[in-house]
C-alpha cells in the first residue's frame, strides 16, 4: 500500500459510486470479498486488486470510470511523480485542517521521517493521551497517517505521514491545494 493510495482511499470510493450503478457496486464488493476477502475500502489500498476486479465487473469500461475518478479528486502534476493537486473538497479541507491544528501537525511532523508505532509517537509529543488518541484516529480516518503493513499486530503497526509537503495558490476565483506524496515507508530509523 502506497501513501498516495492511502490518502486518496476514502475520496475515490465517495466519486466512484458517482460513475458506476448500484448493482455494479454491489457486484464488485461481493467479488473483492470472493476473491480477496476484503471490502472495497480495504481494496483501494491495494488498488491493483480493485482495478483487477473493476475491469473483470465492468469489462474495458472499468479502466475509464477509474480514470474518471482519479481526474475528479486530483491531478497529477507532470513535474514529478509525487505532487497532486487535490480537487476533492473533504480531503482539501481535513489536510488544511490537519496542518491548522497545532497537535495534528506535530503528529504529522513525528511520523515524517520515519514510520514509528503509535506509542512511539505518543512518547514524542507533549499532549494528554486522550486528545492525542482522538487526533490520531482523525489522521488515520482521513489517509493522512498511515501504516506500513497491514498484517502486522496493532502493537507493531508502524504508522507515518502520507505528506511530504504542502502547497497552496490562490488565484482570483481558484483555489488550489498541492501536496507531496511522502515515500518514505520502507525505511526505518
Amino acid at each position: 500500500m502506497t501513501a498516495m493510495e492511502t490518502l486518496l482511499a476514502t475520496p475515490f470510493e465517495k466519486t466512484f459510486t458517482n460513475f458506476v450503478d448500484d448493482d455494479d457496486i454491489a457486484k464488485i464488493k461481493d467479488d473483492l470479498f470472493e476473491q480477496y476477502q476484503i471490502t472495497l475500502a480495504s481494496s483501494l489500498k491495494d488498488f491493483e486488486k480493485f482495478e483487477c476486479i473493476t475491469e473483470k465487473v465492468l469489462g474495458d469500461d472499468g479502466s475509464s470510470k477509474i480514470k474518471k475518478t482519479l481526474e475528479k479528486i486530483c491531478h497529477l502534476e507532470s513535474q514529478s511523480k509525487h505532487k497532486i493537486e487535490i480537487k476533492d473538497e473533504s480531503l482539501k479541507n481535513a489536510i488544511l485542517n490537519a496542518y491548522d491544528d497545532p497537535l495534528k501537525k506535530h503528529i504529522l511532523d513525528i511520523a515524517f521521517d520515519y514510520p514509528l508505532t503509535l506509542w512511539e509517537i505518543a512518547s514524542r509529543t507533549r499532549y494528554g493521551s486522550l486528545s492525542l488518541s482522538e487526533n490520531i484516529s482523525y489522521l488515520i480516518s482521513h489517509g493522512l497517517l498511515t501504516t506500513r503493513d497491514l498484517k502486522d499486530s496493532d502493537d507493531n503497526k508502524k504508522y507515518y505521514s502520507t505528506i511530504d509537503d504542502i502547497s497552496v495558490k490562490i488565484d482570483e476565483n481558484d483555489f488550489r491545494v498541492y501536496v507531496t506524496v511522502n515515500d518514505i515507508s520502507e525505511e526505518t530509523p
